[in-house]
């Protein structure tokens, strides 16, 4: 054993290989020590993890899956905006994948516009799955299916094509734009996030169609990113020519605090009590005593776990009707609104 350590000294990594010449015995046998392989016994398993504990082996996950065909690595694709404003999502499909002793491959683009280069790459790996927090067009899907990579949208919808676990983006804006309502304020100013991104769309048309439907005007909407200063500026640029609303409805909760603050501190404004405002998420920030954010919970936990069950399923049959997920968000009222 001396003169395997000695030859093993320096930087390089024990191999399996070198474990199985300690351990007299093949590579084949020493990938299946570390899996539940029947075909070697208790014993050579045992022998085998010895040897290799006392020589500081690791396995190699990529390569066991060539021997086991099971990489259990599934792909996650979430824009750095949704990494940075709910990095909560990203912890709950981790540990909802974890429970399936699966493990997440992280691929972030920039944006939504910057979906195909990670989709590329996501197929050069050898997955069990992808669950996608962005928009996957009908080609992206049909790439999937191609590669024989089960995928579930998660927190996105595509009708018909794809298993999805979604929150009820439009019903939940328009409880908002009803409670609203109903104490007296009619007019409003959307912050609906870029003109490209669906959830922010579908958030923003839920708002204005409810408040149409009560009889209404039609609800200021105004273009941003998802940023605390975009939603700063853009409320400022609005307001300098525009009457001041009743309610200011933004379409996640970075856009609110930034437009509570630009009312605050340079209209001299008091929020809620000259101007509402509600945002859509509940991050942490948005439960602080600066802002006390009335907005909507969306429910990250079970939106991850249900994502990670029916990918489990779609694996299991891959030819099952697609199934949609809706999952209600929650209304929470704080400080921010006259609702």
């Amino acid at each position: 054993m001396s003169g395997t350590a000695a030859s093993l000294s320096g930087n390089r990594r024990v191999t399996a290989s070198d474990v199985a010449k300690a351990a007299g015995v093949s590579q084949s046998t020493v990938s299946r020590s570390f899996s539940d392989d029947k075909r070697i016994s208790a014993a050579t398993r045992d022998h085998v993890r010895a040897v290799a504990t006392r020589m500081g082996y690791t396995p190699n996950a990529l390569a066991r899956s060539l021997i086991t065909s099971r990489s259990g690595m599934v792909a996650v694709i979430a824009t750095r905006q949704s990494i940075l404003a709910m990095p909560e999502m990203l912890t709950a499909i981790s540990e909802a994948l974890g429970r399936r002793d699966q493990r997440m491959l992280l691929f972030a683009p920039a944006d939504e516009s910057d979906v195909q280069n990670a989709v590329n790459e996501a197929w050069s790996f050898p997955l069990e799955g992808a669950i996608s927090c962005v928009t996957l067009d009908p080609v992206h899907l049909e790439g999937f299916r191609r590669n024989r990579i089960p995928v579930v949208l998660y927190n996105r919808r595509a009708p018909g094509l794809a298993d999805s676990a979604c929150t009820s983006h439009r019903s939940a804006a328009a409880e908002l734009a009803e409670r609203l309502w109903q104490r007296g304020q009619r007019r409003f100013l959307c912050l609906a996030g870029p003109d490209d991104a669906p959830v922010g769309r579908e958030r923003a048309l839920g708002f204005a169609e409810r408040i149409t439907s009560l009889g209404g005007a039609p609800v200021t909407m105004v273009a941003t990113d998802f940023s605390y200063d975009g939603g700063h500026a853009a409320l400022l640029a609005t307001l300098r020519n525009n009457p001041l609303p009743d309610a200011v409805f933004c379409v996640n909760d970075q856009l609110a605090m930034g437009a509570a603050d630009a009312l605050r501190h340079e209209m001299g404004l008091s929020v809620p009590t000259d101007i509402s405002v509600l945002g859509f998420d509940d991050v942490p920030e948005a439960r602080r005593p600066a802002y006390l954010l009335t907005t909507v919970r969306q429910d990250l936990k079970s939106l991850a776990e249900q994502s990670a069950a029916l990918l489990e399923a779609r694996s299991a049959d891959p030819a099952s009707p697609v199934r949609e997920l809706d999952i209600l968000g929650e209304l929470i009222e704080r400080q921010s609104a006259r609702l």
